[in-house]
Formats: C-alpha cells, sequence, structure tokens
C-alpha cells in the first residue's frame, strides 16, 4: 500500500514523506523531564528484575506458586495507615540488633540481610527513591529500606546508555554485594575530589517493627575505583535516641582550597533536632544543638498529594554559601519551617565552640520564604549566588538571589506541578545544572499509589535558562540600578 502511494504522488508530481511522531515536551514549568518511573525496575548482573523477586538473585529469575504466596504476604508491609514521615518519629524499635562495627578501609563485603528479609528481595511496589545526584555520567539514585523487598540502596543509571530511555532500571552501585553491605541510604553528595559520601542510617525502618541492623555511619566511596574506602560510626554521643538514626537524611560536604584530606561533612539530625559535625582528617564527629534547628510547629500542617497531615521534622538541609576564605556561610532551614538560618562553618567546625557564651548569638535568621513553602533540600550555585529550593508545601521548584534580602517578594517559583511535582525529595546543583527528584511519598505513605501512572520523576535544567527574566536574576537587576 505504501508503495502504491508513493508511486502514484510521484505521477502527480507529488513528494511523500511519512509523517513523523512529535516528541513530546516532558516539561514542568522550566524544568525537563529526564526520567519518569511508574514503578522502579532494576537491572543486576544483566538480568531485569520487573516484578517481585523472593529468592537471592541465583541468575536466574524464580517465579513458582511458593513465591506468589509470598508476594500476597508482602502486601501486609507497605499497605499501611502509619502516621510517618521520612522517620517514622512516633513510633519506637520493636527490636534492637546493634552490631557494633569498627571503622574500615577498603570497604565491607558483609551482606546485610536481617532475618525477616528472607524471601523478600524484591517487593517491587515497596520501591520508593529518594535521592538523586548526577556525577558525571552517571546518576546516583538512592531507595532507603523503608520497607521490605528492596534489592540496593544505592544506585546508578548509566546517562550515556540510558539517555533515550524514559524509565530505565537502576544498576546496584558498585555492585549488588558492595551496595547490600549498606543498610538504608537517603542521599548522597560527591566532592571535587572524586569522592561520594552518604550516611548509612543502618536501620531497616519497617513501620512498628523497626530495627538497627548495624551502626549508623558516614560511608564514602571512591568515584575512580568504585571502591568503599571510609566507614566512619558515629559515636554514642553523636546518637542521643534509639530513633536518631532514622533523622539522619542528608549530609553537606565542605571542602577548602581543594585540602581532600581536611574534608568537614554535616549531618543535619531531623529527629532530635540536632547537627553532627565529622572532621575527615581527624576522623571524629561531634554534635551541636541549637534552638533554629527545631521545627515550628505553626509550619506543621500540610496537604500534599491530597493527603493532609501534621509533620514535625526538624534541621533538614545545609548548603554553602562560596567564601574566599576558611568561613562560609552554611545556609540551613528545618522542614517544618518556612524560614532560613545561616552560621559560619568556622562555628560548626570549632569542636567547643558551644561552650562560647556568644554561641547561640552566632545563629542568624535569614528571613521567611512565605506561606506554605516548606522544603525538603536546597543547594547553592556559586555563579549567580541562587539558591535553590525544594519546596514540598507547594510541590514547587523555588529560587532566591542570596544579594537580596530573603523574603516572600524574592522567592521566585520556577516549576509548580501537584502531580508531577509531588514532593520534591531531593535537589542538587552541579556545575551549571540542577537535578531534582520527586516521589510521591505522602501518597504513597498514607494512601497509595497509583501503579499505572508515573509516580516518580527526575528533572534538569540548566541553571541560566532556568532563572532568566525572574527575581532571583538579582545579579544583573542589582548591575542594571546601578547603572540607572
Amino acid at each position: 500500500m505504501k508503495t502504491s502511494l508513493l508511486v502514484f504522488c510521484g505521477l502527480l508530481g507529488l513528494s511523500f514523506r511519512p509523517v513523523q511522531p512529535q516528541a513530546i515536551d516532558r516539561r514542568v514549568g522550566r524544568l525537563r523531564e529526564v526520567f519518569a518511573w511508574k514503578q522502579l525496575t532494576y537491572n543486576i548482573d544483566g538480568v531485569l528484575y520487573q516484578q517481585d523477586q523472593f529468592e537471592e538473585p541465583s541468575g536466574v529469575a524464580v517465579d513458582n506458586t511458593r513465591d506468589r504466596v509470598k508476594r500476597q504476604s508482602g502486601n501486609l508491609f507497605f499497605n499501611n495507615n502509619d502516621a510517618e514521615t521520612e522517620r517514622n518519629w512516633n513510633q519506637r524499635p520493636t527490636t534492637s540488633t546493634s552490631t557494633n562495627r569498627p571503622d574500615n578501609v577498603g570497604g565491607s563485603t558483609t551482606t546485610i540481610s536481617p532475618r525477616d528479609e528472607n524471601g523478600r528481595f524484591f517487593v517491587q511496589y515497596n520501591n520508593v527513591p529518594m535521592g538523586v545526584e548526577r556525577v558525571g555520567d552517571r546518576l546516583f539514585i538512592t531507595v532507603p529500606r523503608r520497607r521490605y523487598g528492596i534489592p540496593s540502596t544505592l544506585n546508578y543509571v548509566d546517562l550515556n546508555r540510558e539517555s533515550n530511555t524514559l524509565s530505565p532500571a537502576l544498576q546496584p552501585y558498585p555492585s549488588l554485594q558492595a551496595s547490600r553491605s549498606l543498610t538504608s541510604v537517603y542521599r548522597t553528595r560527591a566532592d571535587r575530589c572524586g569522592r561520594l559520601w552518604m550516611v548509612d542510617t543502618g536501620m531497616l525502618e519497617i513501620p512498628n517493627n523497626r530495627q538497627q541492623i548495624q551502626r549508623p555511619a558516614i560511608v564514602i566511596f571512591d568515584l575512580n575505583t568504585n571502591q568503599q574506602i571510609l566507614r566512619y560510626s558515629f559515636k554514642d554521643t553523636d546518637i542521643p535516641a534509639e530513633n536518631t538514626p532514622t533523622g539522619l537524611a542528608s549530609i553537606t560536604v565542605d571542602i577548602t582550597d581543594n585540602d581532600c584530606d581536611s574534608a568537614y561533612a554535616y549531618i543535619p539530625e531531623l529527629t532530635t533536632f540536632g547537627l553532627i559535625v565529622f572532621s575527615l582528617a581527624d576522623r571524629d564527629s561531634w554534635r551541636l544543638s541549637h534552638n533554629f534547628f527545631s521545627f515550628n510547629p505553626t509550619a506543621g500542617n500540610l496537604n500534599i498529594g491530597g493527603q493532609r497531615f501534621q509533620w514535625s521534622d526538624g534541621v533538614f538541609s545545609i548548603t554553602l554559601a562560596a567564601s574566599s576564605g576558611d568561613c562560609k556561610a552554611a545556609y540551613f532551614h528545618p522542614l517544618i519551617s518556612t524560614n532560613e538560618f545561616s552560621v559560619s562553618t568556622c562555628v560548626l567546625k570549632n569542636r567547643t565552640a558551644s561552650q562560647d557564651s556568644n554561641f547561640w548569638s552566632q545563629f542568624s535568621v535569614l528571613g521567611d520564604r512565605g506561606e506554605n513553602s516548606q522544603c525538603t533540600m536546597h543547594d547553592y550555585h556559586a555563579g549567580t549566588r541562587v539558591v535553590f529550593f525544594a519546596e514540598i508545601g507547594r510541590d514547587a521548584l523555588s529560587c532566591w538571589y542570596a544579594g537580596n534580602p530573603l523574603s516572600a517578594p524574592n522567592i521566585a517559583i520556577l516549576a509548580q506541578d501537584s502531580q508531577r511535582l509531588s514532593y520534591p525529595s531531593d535537589l542538587h546543583v552541579t556545575g551549571d545544572e540542577i537535578w531534582v527528584m520527586s516521589n510521591s511519598l505522602p501518597r504513597f505513605g498514607y494512601s497509595r499509589l497509583d501503579v499505572n501512572e508515573y509516580n516518580f520523576h527526575v528533572y534538569r535544567a540548566n541553571i541560566q535558562e532556568l532563572i532568566s527574566g525572574t527575581a532571583c536574576e538579582g545579579f544583573r537587576t542589582t548591575a542594571n540600578r546601578d547603572m540607572a
């Protein structure tokens, strides 16, 4: 038929071109969608896992009648109505199986396999991505173990190979065995020295059955060799309560003058409202407390994804402003707050700072972002002096030019969507790009995800294009005003 049509058009002197399908512009505001998943799948050693798997992989997927029965029993562990945030703050562990492990250099090959995880290797619905970070041609995606059946908490997508795939399968990083030495990771951060940092909470966060599998720790991988080079277990003084590990949801790395050996890491702890500081050079850590680390009770009522609830999460995210000296401005906020705060990193790096009578006054209130601007992660872009916010209260990505006062009129909404940006769980600036993850977490926790629609999204944008013509282009606005 097609050949006949071509001949007929040729006789009439007409040219014929088949209609090509138009590419779908999958944008949200100024963000471009890169990936989206209805449910996560995994590529483990070349084997694609697209449905529940209840045996440890041995090269052949197992799917028999006994496994089908187990699969149905798995529903008990994710279809629940427990009031929970990223930390299940109102539940106490019913089982404690802590294992004190020494710090090690060179990695661990121990596979974490809690007894209750046996027979639940992959329960697809339970896998909810939380963190996203691009490093070169790899996109790291974390899946914390908040339910049974998470094959790997630390994963990546090969951007070169999967650039034209909407829903790529996750690959364990650096391998399944190495990844399963980690219990649960929320978010990662890479440094300029080719290292990937994270906090392993050490906790299997099953509702009503939390288990401390190993001590919470900072873990570092060498991205050049793909080897674990450090596991630093937190001290007892860093972890004041049994539920503290569930609040170790992010990490910020601080390097001055390219001195890789003298790096610091700042770990907000949202459950008991503290901040842990780690010195790589000294292999030591200490905990700081301040009222600004706590939540604001007037900001605790949330309405996300059609779910109404109340949370009480404290300090959640820290980002560092550029500086020419050793001291940087550390901007931070609790999740349940619309305020932004600031403190010098020289205060944080001083082990005895809290003993100073002026310690409390060295923290500052930067301002209020505005109503319903509760935010998970934020990050600073040095080239434009712009801070970007992943707002859960408004299902939005917003920004603020740090040269202006921090107030609602100086906050610009760059992207907003109640479905496709429902609970932006991570945001990271890398070079002149920004990457954002949204994961519909409240709907997963309080209701149920529709597995026939896209629930998890990854977006990216060029920062100059993102802020062009907005209030965040403040550096140009100021220059124009000075010229006038």
